[in-house]
């Protein structure tokens, strides 16, 4: 069968929203049937708990705690955990999962927490990382400014958000936007804060995920399905039937 990836999880020891721990959020996974999940906590320019007037390196070292806390239980129970983070364009508060960079890069670069976002993205870009518009056009009381994607600097769009009927997300126009847009990538993440909602959305490949490079090469490619309402889709957000599921695993 289909192998499952959370691939937008916060956890408490980082992101001040999420209620539960990183080996929480393993545990939770691994009961609900995925493969592995990605560490997604907000990054320190948005809902964290890291405290702003500690050194970078001892900032970035908080930082990494709900990824570690998760990457431990999931060695343990036989779960990936892959390390990324959402990064929070601010003023205007749009969020872009940053994938397939690790830790290094940022000791490396502490200036990421105060260039504009168009740095931000062409250095992600080339230091081989990629950039998912998180809920592009979420509306909420702490998102300022109207939706404005910037597309030409992002590399794909979550088109699924948590649920695919949530009212404040509009995934219906997350899905113009990449069907208007081909070249983007499509994800769908459950932007889980709760162990108790695991289970409801990611991205599901017909083999094992074995680095954060494979799972870009694996978006790239197309080879991934979209995990809806805990439901395995195509791309198209089209439910698989449980033969064509076992048809792919096997190819």
């Amino acid at each position: 069968m289909l192998y499952k990836y959370e691939t937008h999880l916060h956890t408490s020891e980082v992101s001040k929203c999420a209620v539960s721990t990183g080996a929480e959020m393993a545990r939770a996974h691994k009961e609900a049937g995925y493969t592995g999940i990605f560490i997604t906590d907000h990054f320190i320019n948005g809902n964290t708990t890291v405290p702003a007037n500690l050194p970078w390196k001892q900032r970035m070292v908080l930082f990494a705690k709900g990824y570690e806390s998760a990457k431990e239980e999931g060695d343990k129970i036989g779960l990936d955990v892959f390390f990324g983070w959402e990064y929070t364009h601010m003023p205007y508060a749009a969020d872009y999962l940053t994938f397939n960079l690790g830790l290094d890069f940022l000791l490396a670069h502490p200036e990421i927490n105060e260039m504009p976002f168009e740095e931000y993205a062409r250095l992600v870009k080339a230091s081989g990382g990629i950039l998912i518009h998180a809920h592009p056009y979420r509306t909420a009381d702490y998102i300022k400014f109207e939706p404005n994607p910037q597309v030409h600097l992002i590399d794909g769009v979550e088109v699924n958000n948590i649920v695919s009927n949530s009212p404040n997300n509009h995934n219906h126009l997350a899905w113009e936007l990449a069907r208007a847009h081909p070249r983007l990538i499509r994800t769908s993440g459950t932007d889980i804060h709760s162990a108790g909602n695991a289970g409801l959305a990611g991205m599901a490949f017909p083999y094992r995920i074995e680095s954060n490079q494979h799972f870009v090469d694996a978006l790239r490619a197309g080879e991934g399905y979209l995990i809806i309402d805990g439901e395995n889709t195509d791309l198209e957000g089209n439910r698989i039937l449980p033969n064509e599921e076992a048809c792919s695993s096997s190819s």
